[in-house]
């Protein structure tokens, strides 16, 4: 059928993933630097009261909030300081979305074919309720396409995820993404551009298998509620919106600590070493709570860029799809 075709078709996913990427990227950029930052300061307070305010200390302990940790960025240049660390988060989220909703196609059409072939009968291969281009599976078929997908582009990704975080952080004073990745690798060698991998896959392994199938819920659900009730008539992309927001939420909440132990094992990989090690350090100095560190600021950012990345993703296949349609007729 046409619609398999073009639905499936590598190269719309891929343009559409990276249209997306760009997009969130930009405009959640500051939420992702204010996390780094929170959580660098986290650090920075705990090592204070440790050493009890030894001479030759001279970070001060920092109440870990939000606004101040904006105004604090400001202060070092201007508003657009909010947005140090946009070129290597460009570098490393534009290729990382158009390949990984590639990839993500890929599985789930071969997911979806692969039932087909075992049912020896068609399915639904579009969610016409909630206006979807996108093969539909079951919870499952999600979940592992969704997992699978993303651990495998994340390895691709890790160094530019490395140079990332440090940027972005302010213990490292790299002046540019090549600067950080010939210190990275002068000082810490090969290893280093891989730091905190660990953690990053058990992070964003399940986190992605879980939005993936949080996401396709949600769609569905009010991609019905808009075909059965009156009251509820929205356009496909505010469907797509709130589906993302919803997933995003849920998804990150529920994959935090993971996130928390990746970016403390990438701004010091000498005190965290790894994700086991990195776990009982923050467990006794700081208690549960610690695994908490930056969770609102994440939350925020991750809701607000699954939200746009998956909708202007959907929208740009969608799009592409019914400009064949029209073609063909």
């Amino acid at each position: 059928m046409p619609s398999k075709q073009k639905a499936s078709d590598p190269v719309t996913h891929l343009i559409g993933g990276a249209v997306s990427g760009l997009c969130a990227c930009i405009f959640v950029q500051p939420l992702d630097l204010i996390k780094t930052r929170l959580q660098q300061q986290q650090q920075a307070h705990l090592a204070f009261i440790k050493q009890g305010g030894q001479a030759g200390l001279t970070i001060a302990p920092l109440e870990s909030t939000i606004w101040k940790t904006v105004f604090g960025i400001v202060k070092e240049g201007s508003v657009l300081s909010l947005w140090r660390g946009t070129a290597p988060t460009i570098v490393r989220n534009v290729p990382g979305a158009a390949m990984y909703f590639t990839v993500l196609n890929e599985a789930r059409t071969l997911l979806a074919r692969r039932k087909i072939n075992n049912n020896g009968s068609e399915r639904a291969d579009i969610n016409n309720a909630s206006g979807s281009a996108l093969p539909k599976l079951s919870n499952t078929e999600n979940l592992i396409a969704g997992g699978a997908s993303r651990a495998a582009i994340g390895f691709v990704m890790m160094p530019a995820t490395v140079i990332k975080v440090r940027y972005e952080s302010n213990l490292y004073n790299y002046k540019s993404m090549s600067g950080a990745f010939t210190s990275i690798f002068r000082t810490e060698g090969i290893r280093g551009l891989w730091a905190g991998f660990g953690a990053t896959a058990m992070r964003d392994a399940p986190l992605a298998g879980l939005y993936v199938l949080f996401y396709e819920q949600a769609k569905t659900y009010l991609g019905n509620l808009r075909a059965t009730s009156s009251y509820f008539d929205v356009s496909t992309p505010t469907i797509h919106m709130v589906a993302g927001v919803t997933a995003g939420f849920f998804s990150t909440t529920l994959t935090h600590p993971f996130d928390m132990l990746k970016t403390r094992m990438q701004l010091k990989p000498a005190e965290y070493k790894n994700v086991l090690q990195a776990a009982r350090k923050v467990l006794m100095e700081e208690g549960a709570i610690g695994f908490l560190d930056g969770i609102l600021v994440r939350t925020v950012r991750k809701s607000i860029h699954s939200a746009i990345s998956w909708t202007v993703y959907e929208e740009v296949v969608r799009w592409h799809v019914s400009r064949k349609a029209d073609h063909l007729v």
